[in-house]
């Protein structure tokens, strides 16, 4: 059976690489140049010649067809692996009798695949499904459980959802953990707690002594916060430097697979497993011991997007947590003030051994493959042993065209020229992504936030909310509840559109702006506005409902959202879209604020002027005495200004309050 997951690993790592290539382009279907096929040619039963078709549907098809040439150049959208990847179609049509035929997506993966279900033809025999989409096209109950088809598999296929196996390859095993652990390498080499002989002690030299716990790395912690406790950051004073500042959902996760636990994993719901709660109460700890800050929207325990990150960059925490493709621009960051970046495992709980299996880095599902309903069950075995095959093969001949360089193999953008640590931070990262494999379903099954949900309003005491132990009896059901629907949907053969309708401004530039008194209810808002659904097409604007409850029309101001426009389609799914309102004093005489930016940016020789956003690259705020922003109003006076040649020049802007009140202020250009 080893044999057989090492087989699983290496297609892993061969698609996961494979799909960094991305470009979509509009044909529906793409095959050998020039022969004419499109995909309502393609039926499910057709062959060429003794050849039997195999149809591998994706959003990124035109860059993984071999024969795909660009529209506008003329050359082929492959071009270092396009070799390989023909060889790789030759053996599938040598030792299969399949010919590939691969077909571009011509729209949003989760309404394509459910269309063609729902209509009976479905667009492909292997699909792709993009990272986190899988949630909700299990949720549509268009893909094909394989469980009758195990035997066609080479490998182990990946752990079942919902009871069922629906995938041919879920890709993520092998590569960076979820949301890695990074450490400014700079700063703890300055806390004088953390040395032993005058020399620094290391998360890496921890981790190699079998001695990186969770309380060791909460005492790391401490003695860091107690050295920064007083500190100014470097490039914005006002600041401290922090020890942990990060997004407690990505230390959560990560913790949670240190001790072996899961949100939801191989063996299902583990939302209430000793390993998961005793996670939980460690970040809790670290919260309340003020060693981990998070930034949350106020009054609630979601945590604001990548609110970690800046900070970060600008030297104002020790440790963070951040998304693997972050890294370079945090180590760029970094690199410009001198300093270097550092990457270490999640550590694990004190009573678990180093070498406990159990003991792993988390890792969420990526991209995945699965077989659509409607394709003929005779079919169903060489489409997955197509899919496999042809991976398989293109995998192996990349590798063998590659140097066997184990520096290339650290994706992450950490210093491992470190002249003290940077060996042990290679070595420990490359057997780190050994070990990691895919271990977290909760984004393929919509119980991740759920349960971040639970257990963040338990940590942070979210009106009243006990502790998680307590919390996740009573709520469970937030995620059950979600979970049996899905069940109970996939036991059947009928498909679900779970799409909801599409809510868009007619004119997106226009700004809703009304003197105040104005009645809300007179607008004719369905002017303004379209609904369209991908299964019912363009709907009546009648259909759109207008709710304008959040705004005072009696009181100047923005109200941010306060518009919310909602529509159904035919079978009740619901759309709604947020549009901010301005109410301004017509009776206003007040001029209006405008402030240059202290430093702009310089113009370029020859630069189209009317491509220049005026207000963005060049003023700092602008506002009507009410407050409310008018950047969008900002006009620029260009009749000085010459592109054509070098030199400093003035420009006017001038920015239009809704009563009709302007400012204007004059800035030099420099033309260069």
């Amino acid at each position: 059976m080893k044999k057989k997951k090492n087989l699983v690993k290496f297609l892993a790592l061969a698609l996961s690489t494979t799909l960094l290539i991305s470009g979509c382009g509009n044909s529906s279907t793409t095959t050998e140049e020039g022969d004419g096929q499109t995909a309502e040619s393609s039926k499910k039963d057709k062959k060429e010649g003794d050849l039997t078709v195999i149809r591998i549907g994706s959003h990124t098809a035109n860059s993984l067809n071999p024969h795909y040439k660009d529209p506008v150049t003329g050359e082929y959208t492959m071009q270092s692996d396009r070799e390989a990847a023909l060889a790789a179609e030759q053996k599938v049509k040598d030792e299969l009798g399949v010919q590939i035929e691969w077909v571009q997506y011509p729209g949003d993966t989760t309404e394509v695949l459910l269309q063609s279900v729902i209509a009976g033809d479905p667009i492909a025999d292997v699909v792709n499904l993009y990272t986190n989409s899988q949630g909700k096209i299990l949720g549509q109950n268009v893909l094909q459980p394989l469980d009758d088809y195990l035997d066609a598999f080479e490998g182990e296929p990946p752990a079942p959802i919902y009871g069922k196996h629906y995938f041919i390859q879920v890709s993520g095993a092998h590569s960076h953990p979820l949301s890695p652990l990074f450490y400014n390498i700079n700063y703890i080499e300055q806390v004088d707690a953390l040395k032993e002989n005058g020399k620094t002690v290391y998360p890496t030299d921890l981790y190699k002594e079998g001695k990186w716990t969770w309380s060791t790395f909460e005492d790391y912690l401490t003695k860091i916060e107690t050295h920064f406790a007083n500190s100014q950051a470097p490039e914005r004073p006002e600041k401290r430097i922090d020890a942990f500042r990060t997004n407690y959902t990505d230390t959560l996760i990560q913790a949670v697979h240190s001790a072996g636990g899961s949100i939801y994993g191989d063996d299902g719901l583990g939302v209430e497993s000793q390993a998961t709660k005793d996670a939980v109460a460690y970040i809790d700890r670290l919260v309340d011991k003020g060693l981990l800050i998070s930034e949350n929207s106020p009054g609630t325990s979601s945590p604001l997007y990548n609110a970690q990150g800046e900070p970060f960059e600008k030297g104002e925490s020790v440790f963070t947590n951040l998304e693997d493709w972050r890294a370079d621009g945090a180590s760029q960051k970094l690199n410009a003030r001198g300093e270097s970046l550092g990457f270490i495992p999640f550590p694990r709980p004190d009573n678990m051994a180093f070498d406990d299996p159990n003991y792993r880095q988390v890792r969420t599902g990526g991209e995945s493959w699965g077989i659509l309903r409607g394709v003929p069950p005779e079919k169903i075995p060489l489409a997955i042993k197509t899919y496999q095959m042809y991976f398989g093969e293109l995998a192996r001949l990349r590798a063998e065209q590659k140097v066997d360089d184990e520096a290339s193999k650290v994706k992450l953008k950490i210093d491992i020229y470190h002249d003290v640590i940077g060996e042990d931070m290679k070595q420990i990262y490359l057997d780190s992504i050994a070990k990691t494999e895919v271990n977290e379903l909760s984004n393929m099954t919509n119980s991740y936030w759920p349960f971040m949900s639970i257990a963040g309003d338990a940590i942070y005491g979210i009106d009243g909310t006990p502790s998680y132990d307590t919390a996740i009896q009573s709520r469970k059901h937030e995620i059950t509840d979600k979970i049996n629907e899905t069940e109970q949907l996939l036991s059947t053969s009928e498909a679900k559109d779970n799409i909801a309708p599409v809510i868009k401004q007619v004119d997106e530039t226009k700004q809703f702006a009304f003197p105040v008194g104005t009645d809300m209810a007179t607008v004719k808002w369905s002017e303004d506005f379209t609904v369209s659904d991908n299964i019912d097409g363009e709907m009546e604007s009648s259909a759109i409902t207008f709710d304008t409850s959040a705004i005072d029309s009696s009181k100047a101001g923005y109200y941010k959202g306060g518009l919310l426009a909602t529509a159904k389609d035919s079978i009740g799914n619901e759309g709604k879209a947020k549009v901010s309102v301005v109410i301004y004093d017509p009776n206003n005489k007040t001029a209006p604020t405008l402030t240059p930016k202290a430093e702009y940016r310089k113009l370029a020789v020859d630069e189209d002027t009317s491509a220049i956003n005026w207000a963005n690259d060049f003023v700092e705020t602008a506002q009507d005495a009410s407050g409310v922003d008018i950047k969008n109003k900002v006009t620029a006076d260009l009749s000085e200004l010459d592109t054509t040649t070098a030199g400093t020049y003035k420009v006017t802007l001038k920015v239009t309050d809704f009563a009709g009140n302007e400012t204007t202020k004059e800035i030099e250009v420099v033309v260069e």
